[in-house]
């Protein structure tokens, strides 16, 4: 696919910015901090747009995508996959700046520093995101980073109050945006090679994915997925939790009723799609289906199944920085996520019932 040298995603940046400004119930400290990401996400899909160009960088074949509703263990099982000494999970200062990710290694540091100084100043305005999903400069990050840049991402409609936006979004063929995805992947990965000086291979996660499948193939035709499952009662309540930690970075004014309502809206539908189409979704591409109990009370194990899918080794150097990883991260090792179902307004007997299919066609 030849690449537009100057990418048009208008019309998202301006329902987004409409929406975000008339019912997004802003600090009014926060509206020019949250304009500017605008402007940041333009410049980075003109900087890669050239950066494609001239770097001309080797097609993704084969990237492994770990997919499932949020707070389902995707987290814990990409930050384990990226400790792979085959698979790279792209960190989250490579993410903010991929051209930068591609280029001198001497502007690594600058660019780890400007990261880090973003994720500093997120979790000042939102203390409690720490214990729900810890973000560093240096750790794998979710690639919704990468859509948000072509403002089509789910993730705006979790960090603000954007109905509107949301209505709109939801309306929208993401085929190309997930092909920015990509280009913007392949920019990144262009200096990743492992020791014999071959190129890693991507491991990506976002729940958002989820939600966009058949896009998603379209980008990438020869992906490999890990699914993670969980009881969607327990991960919608743990969804509307993390979206009032996050909203609350930017605003004052929380509804929780709404945001429960909100992510039970979201969530539902997507769970009947999943029960009835699951593989039609991802056009038959290999899927590894595990569950979140499975990954949290026999974490080695479960990798273990991971690496045999993949067709990876699972070495001895791998064994050894998996518990290096568990010995410093303990399920609690950054705080206690604290929250239940009732301060949203939601019922957990409500949403199990609500969401029986998917219980049952994939065992939670």
């Amino acid at each position: 696919m030849t690449l537009r040298p100057e990418p048009m995603f208008d019309v998202g940046e301006e329902e987004f910015r409409a929406s975000v400004l008339a019912e997004g119930r802003l600090r009014e400290e926060d509206v020019p901090v949250v304009l500017g990401s605008l402007e940041r996400s333009r410049q980075v899909i003109a900087d890669v747009a050239k950066a494609h160009n001239d770097l001309k960088p080797a097609p993704i074949d084969a990237p492994v995508v770990v997919i499932g509703m949020l707070r389902t263990g995707t987290t814990l099982l990409h930050n384990l996959l990226s400790l792979h000494p085959s698979l790279h999970g792209p960190r989250l200062w490579e993410l903010s700046d991929p051209v930068a990710a591609a280029g001198d290694p001497e502007t690594y540091p600058a660019v780890r520093q400007a990261a880090q100084a973003y994720v500093d100043d997120y979790n000042r305005k939102a203390p409690d995101l720490a214990s729900i999903h810890y973000l560093h400069a240096d750790r794998p990050d979710e690639c919704l980073r990468l859509v948000v840049n072509t403002f089509h991402s789910m993730v705006l409609e979790m960090r603000y109050r954007v109905p509107s936006f949301g209505e709109w979004l939801h309306r929208q063929d993401l085929t190309v945006p997930y092909q920015w995805h990509r280009h913007q992947l392949e920019v990144l990965m262009s200096r990743r090679l492992d020791q014999d000086g071959e190129p890693l291979t991507p491991v990506l996660k976002c729940p958002f994915h989820t939600w966009y499948l058949p896009e998603l193939v379209a980008a990438y035709p020869n992906a490999r997925f890990v699914h993670l499952h969980r009881d969607p009662a327990e991960a919608i309540s743990s969804t509307a939790s993390l979206c009032r930690a996050v909203r609350g970075a930017r605003s004052d004014d929380l509804d929780l009723p709404e945001i429960g309502a909100f992510w039970r809206q979201r969530i539902v539908p997507l769970t009947e799609k999943l029960a009835d189409a699951r593989d039609d979704l991802v056009n038959d591409q290999p899927v590894l289906d595990l569950r979140y109990r499975e990954l949290v009370a026999d974490t080695k194990g479960t990798l273990h199944r991971v690496t045999d899918f993949l067709g990876l080794p699972h070495s001895s150097e791998f064994v050894a920085n998996v518990e290096n990883y568990l010995a410093a991260n303990g399920q609690r090792s950054k705080g206690v996520h604290r929250y239940t179902t009732d301060e949203f307004g939601l019922d957990a007997d409500d949403l199990r019932a609500a969401t029986s299919a998917y219980r049952t066609r994939f065992g939670v």
